[in-house]
């Protein structure tokens, strides 16, 4: 097998992190080099070895830095674990020094942009919460009125170049909803959608020029710092357990396939759950394995692996299949500066 010697960039960050610590589980040696804009976070960074390079913005500088990160340390493969990252890498790939194993710039552009997602997942007939772009107060009028008793979900729409972050507010009024707008100036820049008061659930898939290779489903269950966000969800989970769900998978795949028929690479999927069960699609990240994924590494299902020996041709683990690769109520619990730990349901069973 070829000698694997990857670089990670944003590796400071907690994708990153948490990358170089899969990639030190493959059963054969693997050097990392990661590198970071931040001179602060660089120093957080897992990797064998770790520099400073510019940021990506402009772009030009930074992919001349990691060319010479590559041919100075000898590097085959540059695996980013973040769509921002992944998308600059896809845009300049034949000008890179090693190879990558990415979707393509415009499948990064697709899945960047959340309100034109919505819009392909709706057309293609996929569940989707009821959505409307909040361009004037009318818009809320019209959400409100078909939404009522309420409450509804606002946050930032994710179209590029009119962002505001995800901003998520459960507004239970007009008024509500509105002012969270004007205190954003979202107007145009923020949608309106059903509240889904179920389970937060999603669903993480290893691609191969539209191949399904492997996933995993799991639930949220709880989160970090949760009193910090109006809605108590921040994005980064501190408990959260694997799932076998049929519904899951097949909801996966499908909206894999809506974004792109040839999708390579990693892809998670977003759901949450209706006040009867049924999951509905929030959104789908392209070409990153999501920030929790060593969860899936430690358990035994490592997706960077997969990903690495896809791109250098090589046979894959046993225990790579099309879906539910781990046990169902497998548990990762962590905090900050706290864990992570890996335990099964019974293990939470005190008396």
């Amino acid at each position: 097998m070829t000698e694997k010697r990857i670089l990670v960039p944003s590796a400071g960050g907690p994708g990153g992190v948490n990358l170089a610590r899969s990639l030190s589980l493959i059963d054969e040696p693997v050097f990392t080099v990661g590198c970071d804009s931040s001179r602060y976070f660089v120093h957080l960074a897992e990797t064998d070895e770790a520099v400073l390079c510019p940021p990506r913005d402009p772009v030009e500088p930074f992919i001349d830095a990691i060319n010479r990160v590559v041919d100075e340390h000898g590097v085959n493969m540059i695996l980013p674990n973040g769509s921002l990252d992944g998308e600059v890498l896809s845009a300049y790939r034949e000008k890179l020094h090693a190879r990558v194993f990415l979707p393509g710039v415009e499948t990064f552009r697709i899945g960047s942009d959340k309100w034109s997602t919505y819009l392909r997942l709706r057309d293609s007939g996929l569940p989707v919460p009821r959505t409307w772009l909040i361009e004037e107060r009318e818009d809320l009028d019209k959400a409100f009125s078909e939404l009522a008793p309420g409450p509804a979900w606002v946050r930032g729409a994710g179209i590029p170049g009119k962002g505001v972050g995800v901003a998520s507010l459960p507004a239970g009024s007009i008024e509500q909803a509105a002012g969270w707008v004007d205190f954003w100036d979202g107007w145009g820049k923020m949608s309106v959608s059903e509240y889904l008061g179920g389970a937060n659930l999603t669903w993480l898939g290893v691609w191969d020029a539209g191949r399904l290779v492997c996933s995993q489903g799991r639930c949220r269950d709880a989160y970090v710092i949760p009193h910090v966000s109006p809605s108590g969800i921040t994005g980064a989970p501190a408990v959260s357990h694997t799932v076998h769900r049929a519904d899951i998978n097949d909801l996966g795949y499908r909206v894999c396939k809506a974004i792109d028929p040839t999708l390579t690479g990693p892809a998670f999927v977003d759901f949450k759950e209706d006040s009867v069960g049924v999951p509905k699609i929030t959104e789908i990240n392209i070409g990153r394995f999501g920030t929790t994924h060593n969860f899936y590494s430690t358990a035994g299902a490592n997706f960077p692996e997969v990903v690495v020996r896809l791109a250098f041709g090589e046979e894959l683990p046993d225990w790579v299949k099309e879906y539910d690769v781990l046990p169902p109520d497998l548990y990762w619990i962590r905090n900050l500066d706290c864990g992570p730990v890996l335990l099964e349901k019974s293990e939470l069973e005190f008396p």
